[in-house]
Protein backbone atom coordinates (compact mmCIF):
# COMPACT_ATOMS: atom_id res chain seq x y z
CA UNK A 1 0.00 0.00 0.00
CA UNK A 2 1.23 3.63 -0.85
CA UNK A 3 1.07 6.40 1.11
CA UNK A 4 -1.57 7.90 -0.78
CA UNK A 5 -3.55 4.75 -0.74
CA UNK A 6 -3.01 4.77 3.33
CA UNK A 7 -4.13 8.46 3.09
CA UNK A 8 -7.35 7.62 1.33
CA UNK A 9 -8.28 4.58 3.21
CA UNK A 10 -8.26 6.90 6.22
CA UNK A 11 -10.12 9.48 5.08
CA UNK A 12 -13.18 6.53 4.08
CA UNK A 13 -12.96 4.67 7.07
CA UNK A 14 -11.67 6.65 9.92
CA UNK A 15 -13.91 9.28 11.23
CA UNK A 16 -11.24 10.26 13.77
CA UNK A 17 -8.44 11.23 10.83
CA UNK A 18 -10.72 12.69 9.18
CA UNK A 19 -12.11 15.22 11.86
CA UNK A 20 -7.95 15.35 12.32
CA UNK A 21 -7.50 16.35 8.57
CA UNK A 22 -10.44 18.84 8.59
CA UNK A 23 -9.28 20.52 11.46
CA UNK A 24 -5.58 20.91 10.09
CA UNK A 25 -6.63 22.45 6.57
CA UNK A 26 -8.99 25.00 8.31
CA UNK A 27 -5.96 25.73 10.70
CA UNK A 28 -3.94 26.18 7.52
CA UNK A 29 -6.43 28.77 5.91
CA UNK A 30 -6.24 30.73 9.02
CA UNK A 31 -2.47 30.72 9.21
CA UNK A 32 -2.60 32.24 5.80
CA UNK A 33 -5.15 34.87 6.48
CA UNK A 34 -3.58 35.68 9.75
CA UNK A 35 -0.31 35.87 8.03
CA UNK A 36 -1.75 38.81 4.99
CA UNK A 37 -1.85 41.47 7.64
CA UNK A 38 0.19 44.93 7.28
CA UNK A 39 1.59 45.38 9.45
CA UNK A 40 2.39 42.40 11.59
CA UNK A 41 1.92 43.07 15.16
CA UNK A 42 3.31 41.03 17.98
CA UNK A 43 -0.14 39.54 19.11
CA UNK A 44 -0.53 38.82 15.80
CA UNK A 45 2.83 36.53 15.39
CA UNK A 46 1.98 35.26 18.66
CA UNK A 47 -1.61 33.78 17.58
CA UNK A 48 0.16 32.66 14.14
CA UNK A 49 2.69 30.31 16.61
CA UNK A 50 -0.01 28.90 18.45
CA UNK A 51 -2.26 28.16 15.50
CA UNK A 52 1.04 26.47 13.71
CA UNK A 53 1.56 24.35 16.75
CA UNK A 54 -2.13 22.80 16.86
CA UNK A 55 -1.90 22.78 13.14
CA UNK A 56 1.51 20.48 13.81
CA UNK A 57 0.22 18.40 16.48
CA UNK A 58 -3.14 17.07 14.28
CA UNK A 59 -0.39 16.53 11.26
CA UNK A 60 1.47 14.77 13.93
CA UNK A 61 -1.49 12.57 14.71
CA UNK A 62 -2.47 11.98 11.25
CA UNK A 63 1.51 10.97 10.24
CA UNK A 64 1.22 8.57 13.36
CA UNK A 65 -1.97 6.72 11.98
CA UNK A 66 -0.72 6.62 8.13
CA UNK A 67 2.63 4.86 9.63
CA UNK A 68 0.29 2.27 11.74
CA UNK A 69 -1.78 1.53 9.14
CA UNK A 70 1.75 1.24 6.29
CA UNK A 71 2.97 -1.41 8.69
CA UNK A 72 0.02 -3.83 8.59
Amino acid sequence: MTREEAIKKLMEEDPRFREWKEKHDELDKDIAKLEKHHPMTHDLELEIEKLKKQKLHYKDMMEQKIQELLKK
